[in-house]
This record gives C-alpha cells, structure tokens and sequence, in this order.
C-alpha cells in the first residue's frame, strides 16, 4: 500500500497560482519552506502525492514539481482530472489526462461520474478507456459521487450497490471516497470488503454528518482530518492492512500541516 496526500498543482508550485488558487489551495504549506515540508513528510511515511490538476496544465510545469518531489524521495501516485460540473469530459480530454499522468510516471488517474455522465453507459466510450489504459499502461479510477450531488439523475454515480454493479460490468477500477460514501449513507468498511479488487485508489478523510444532510452543507463537515469526524477510521484502515490492499490510500483533506501530520500518525499506527 501507498500512502499519498491530494495536492493542487499549484500547492507544489506556488509561484503558478492564479487569483483563484490563492483561495483554493491547500494550507498545508502555509509559512512553511516547502523543500523542508514534503522531505519531513518523507520521514513520517507519505510515499508520494495525488496531483489534481488545474483546467488548463503547462508540461514544464508538471516535469518542474516532478523534480521538486523527486528530490525529497516522493512520487506522484495519481493524477485528479481537474473539476468541473457544468460541462461533460470528452474523450480527447481524458488522453489529455493520461499523457500527464505518463509523463509524472503515475499509475492512476481519477475521474469524477459527475464529468463523465451517460457516456459511462456508451461501448464506444468504454472501449476507448480501456484503450488509453493498455496503450499509456496506467489504470483510470472512477470516483463514486455523494449521494445529493447526484439525486437529479440515476444512482450509478453514488450508490453502494448500483455504483460497483456498473464499475464490475465495465471492467473499471475505482476510486473509493469514503466520505462521499459515508454521506450518502453507505458502510464504508462493507463497501470496502465487497469491492476490494476493483479499488485501486482510497480517497480517506473524516466526516460529520449534520442536519444540513447535503452537497451544500458547510464544507467544515466534509474531508475532515483524520479522527476528527465519526468514521470508524483506524478499524477502516485495518481492514486494508487485514485484506493486504496494495492500492494507493490518499488523504484527501482540508486541514493545516499538524492536521495533516496527526492523520498519518493515525495511518500508520494502524498499520
């Protein structure tokens, strides 16, 4: 198992952000030396990082924080398609997403249902996934959407029976968020015991439920640190340790750098 942590691009390269990543960036860097950061991090047992990618990507930029992990030891594990919600992903975008994926030597790309829509249901679409994943050699892991995000259209995107059943009859590998899942309702560790050979990803972060039981609540309930939610965590990680997953397990929080540090400690310690 790899242990990784989602990074925007421009967490890594900080000189690139736009207006807009300086709102939306990840504090785990703040007033920190960031070489320091990510060697520290080496030591406490991050194996590498899940980049997720901003809508348009230069190819100097991705060799740049490829040489910045590098030389603190870490890989780039996964590749996040960058988010969207009003428009679908075509094809072309999704080979776009491979090339970076194969030039950061990454094994995984995450795709979001919501981006992907019907086509999920296309043989043509289908095919030409497969595709890009025999020809770039590298796995693409759907990600299961929460359940109120998606309750306008069919529960292929959410629900813990009807999401694997469409994963397993398309040959797909998935992307296991356990907070998306948790909020629409599902068991975390069941869903993970059920569908262990398809999940090559885990996207692992805490959650608080709370009367405000949707997509729009507080985002202050959703991608907790570790231990500061009401996942039943550490037994989640065991069952991982237990069924010798080999996947990637990414912390996929909104924290600061000791709420970062705490949830590896409580990774590893059930490990």
């Amino acid at each position: 198992m790899k242990i990784s942590v989602s990074l925007l691009l421009t967490d890594i390269l900080p000189k690139k952000r736009r207006l807009i990543n300086k709102v939306l960036k990840n504090k785990f860097f703040d007033n920190k030396e960031l070489g320091d950061v990510f060697l520290d991090l080496k030591k406490k047992g991050l194996d590498g990082v899940e980049i997720l990618l901003p809508s348009s990507v230069k190819l100097d930029d991705l060799d740049n924080a490829k040489k910045i992990l590098a030389s603190a030891g870490l890989s780039v594990l996964s590749v996040h398609q960058s988010l969207r919600f009003l428009t679908k992903t075509k094809t072309s975008e999704v080979e776009d997403i491979f090339r970076c994926a194969k030039l950061l030597n990454a094994g995984v790309i995450v795709l979001h249902m919501s981006s992907i829509g019907r086509q999920v249901f296309d043989q043509k679409y289908i095919d030409s996934i497969h595709n890009l994943e025999k020809k770039h050699k590298i796995k693409a892991g759907f990600e299961n959407r929460e359940k109120y995000f998606a309750s306008l259209s069919s529960p292929h995107g959410w629900h813990e029976k009807a999401f694997p059943a469409l994963m397993k009859k398309n040959k797909f590998s998935i992307t296991f968020d356990v907070q998306h899942l948790a909020q629409s309702g599902g068991d975390i560790i069941a869903f993970f015991n059920q569908n262990k050979k398809e999940i090559v990803n885990v996207h692992i972060s805490d959650y608080k439920s709370n009367f405000l039981n949707s997509s729009l609540r507080p985002l202050r309930f959703k991608h907790l640190p570790l231990g500061k939610g009401e996942l039943p965590i550490d037994e989640f990680v065991k069952q991982l340790k237990k069924a010798n997953y080999e996947g990637m397990l990414t912390l996929e929080i909104k924290s600061d750098y000791d709420g970062l540090c705490e949830s590896l400690e409580i990774i590893k310690k059930n490990l």
